[in-house]
């Protein structure tokens, strides 16, 4: 009885740790906006690398907390973009619009 109480326990925490992983998504890049377009973004990460990641229609970007546009996005901004599965930006995410 104690054998299988600890098989199903494992399977169970096995399965939720998977789930958790897929939910996180397909990575993310971090770093700078070194250039913008219809088509990509460019982002100089803090080692120094570029990486140009293609934005699609379906792209969201988002300024904090409140949904932006792709025309939110400024080079030297800092900026956050979150993977899908192709590569793809499926989210941009810039820092909170400053206070004035």
């Amino acid at each position: 009885m104690r054998k299988s109480t600890t098989v199903l326990l494992t399977l169970c925490l096995l399965l939720l740790a998977s789930g958790l992983a897929l939910a996180h998504g397909h990575g993310h890049v971090m770093g700078t906006v070194a250039a913008v377009s219809a088509g990509r973004i460019e982002v100089k990460t803090k080692e120094g690398k570029t990486v140009a990641v293609p934005l699609t229609a379906a792209t969201k970007y988002f300024q904090g907390h409140q949904q932006a546009t792709r025309s939110a996005v400024k080079i030297g901004e800092r900026v956050v973009v979150h993977l899908g599965a192709k590569g793809e930006a499926v989210e941009v995410r810039l820092p909170a619009a400053k206070k004035t």
